[in-house]
């Protein structure tokens, strides 16, 4: 399967959740499916939120979901065992009409990663062929972000690869939906210390209010004792890396 491979990398990033109060806002612990998604629109001009927004009845889904989500892609996050800091950074939102606040001023707090990594590979098809072109010409008709405009995206060691299908999985490197998988809980005494890292993240938008529905993925260097019929993973050999796509 061919595929084009970077690094996906930024000072900060922010991936908001939709279970917020007044005051603090959350972000997922990974980047999610929409987020890259919206991250490899940006790049080749398709409309967002925003677009969409001006004409709900004919737009369905943003632009950049209806064209790529059927696009399939595999994220290996670099960050130690999966796990990427947090830092909670704190606002003054002075304009009056947004606050009820004494004062008018609402002090609103947000809660960012820190120096996030990932390893992204696309497949390249119809829809992402030009994708590929294009970060390899390092070329983006908008500027693509971390979730929002504060944080800005880094796309650098772009290439181009064939993935090829494996039958016999002991290890799985990139994230993957906890449920086509079994983990083995008895790991080699001589091996690394087992780590775990799992988190419910967006994998699709529904129909009719382009709300998130989740699914259940994990990172770990535990082994795979067994994979559902029908789930392929596949290796980056050069990189040493086995993937699931999704």
């Amino acid at each position: 399967m061919k595929v084009v491979r970077f690094k996906l990398s930024g000072k900060t990033a922010f991936f908001k959740k939709p279970d917020v109060n007044t005051y603090y806002y959350f972000t997922y612990g990974n980047i999610h499916k929409i987020a890259l998604l919206g991250i490899i629109g940006s790049v080749l001009g398709l409309g967002g939120y925003n677009a969409q927004s001006q004409d709900f009845k004919n737009n369905v889904y943003p632009e950049f979901y209806e064209k790529l989500r059927n696009s399939k892609v595999s994220i290996v996050p670099l960050n130690e065992h999966g796990y990427i800091t947090k830092k909670v950074q704190t606002f003054n939102n002075s304009v009056g009409y947004a606050s009820k606040e004494s004062g008018g001023n609402l002090i609103v707090k947000e809660q960012w990663l820190q120096e996030p990594e990932w390893l992204i590979y696309v497949k390249i098809d119809n829809d992402t062929e030009k994708f590929s072109y294009m970060i390899k010409n390092n070329k983006a008709k908008f500027i693509p972000y971390l979730g929002t405009n504060d944080h800005f995206a880094d796309i650098t060691e772009v290439s181009e690869l064939e993935a090829e299908k494996i039958n016999d999985v002991d290890k799985i490197d990139s994230v993957f939906e906890t449920k086509y998988f079994e983990i083995d809980k008895y790991q080699d005494e001589k091996g690394d210390t087992a780590w775990k890292y799992t988190e419910y993240l967006p994998v699709a938008l529904d129909r009719d209010l382009n709300q998130y529905e989740f699914s259940d993925f994990t990172q770990t260097n535990m082994y795979i004792e067994s994979v559902n019929g029908g789930i392929h993973i596949y290796r980056d050999e050069e990189m040493n890396k086995n993937l699931y796509f999704f």
